[in-house]
């Protein structure tokens, strides 16, 4: 079985289907968008691009991997893994492990294989499966998976995706960007700096400010008000409600995406921690050092963890 192009970091579906992510630019778009061309080309499906690249509705006995992740790199990386039954539909009731292997050596082998839990709870059909990867270099990849579902269905599918030398966002261990973005109580529209629905509580302080205080920090970077993806807003829910439980021992702020209500420019802060999609949560130590980074959907339980061990 070869390993084939998969739907890889695609955007704005015209179905529900899990962690779909907002890309920042069209030219991240076109960029990110390649592999899911060649994907449809494959497939018979139409590969013009407009400024927002879809998946057609199709209908066969194929079920379709899907690697939302925008910025995998070497070293360590919370791998995102997605599928969608014969008929388009994410499958959200299987058991998944994954086996990864460097197409570019000389004798590929398998890694053996890792499990990837679901992650769902609150996001409805926008769930996905989480495993944690460490690609040793940059290059091309495959990852194997194996699939079965609770109607005993099953599947082994197996896809290629590529590793960066480098993630463009912070790497995990590197020192968090001194940003200093704009905040509520100085902005001449509010409503840039805070597109939630009421406006948002974590506009109070910089980033380079909270990186100051020592102390562990959160960053969430969305845009409930324009998202597409129907998981930016839920993002900003459950940051919220771990900063009710965590109290004053970890400083939250929340960034919006673009300068402007046009979509067209992203912040000054969006262009220096890298992002290539949103929505990002980034967890930061007591050190000022990046300690967890979460693309796409989040759940409580996930940042519950992360946040446990952010000292």
């Amino acid at each position: 079985m070869p390993f084939v192009v998969g739907a890889s970091a695609i955007v704005g579906s015209t179905y529900n289907h899990p962690v779909i992510l907002v890309q920042i630019s069209r030219r991240a778009a076109i960029g990110a968008a390649a592999p899911l061309i060649g994907f449809l080309a494959a497939c018979g499906a139409g590969t013009a691009l407009g400024p927002t690249p879809t998946i057609p509705a199709r209908v066969s006995d194929e079920w379709t991997p899907i690697i939302p992740a925008t910025d995998l790199a070497v070293g360590r990386n919370r791998f995102l893994y997605a599928v969608l039954d014969e008929r388009g539909r994410p499958i959200l009731d299987a058991r998944i492990s994954l086996a990864f292997v460097d197409l570019a050596d000389a004798s590929p082998t398998l890694s053996t294989p890792i499990e990837a839990p679901f992650h769902g709870y609150g996001l409805g059909e926008k769930g996905v499966y989480i495993a944690r990867a460490d690609f040793a270099k940059a290059g091309d990849w495959g990852v194997e998976a194996r699939i079965e579902r609770s109607d005993g269905g099953s599947r082994t599918l197996r896809t290629r995706f590529r590793v960066k030398e480098a993630s463009a966002t912070p790497a995990l261990g590197a020192p968090a960007p001194p940003s200093r973005q704009a905040l509520i109580a100085v902005a001449a529209d509010p409503r840039i700096v805070c597109t939630a629905t009421p406006t948002c509580p974590l506009h109070d302080i910089t980033i380079a400010d909270a990186l100051d205080r020592k102390r562990p920090a959160l960053f969430v970077f969305s845009t409930p008000a324009y998202c597409t993806s129907a998981v930016c807003g839920p993002a900003l829910d459950v940051v919220l409600a771990a900063r009710a439980k965590q109290g004053d021992r970890i400083t939250f702020a929340h960034l919006e995406i673009f300068s402007d209500g046009a979509l067209r420019t992203p912040t000054k802060t969006v262009e220096e921690w890298g992002l290539p999609s949103e929505p990002w949560v980034f967890l930061v130590g007591s050190d000022g050092r990046i300690a967890e980074k979460l693309e796409g959907g989040i759940t409580a339980g996930e940042l519950d963890e992360a946040l446990a061990r952010l000292a």
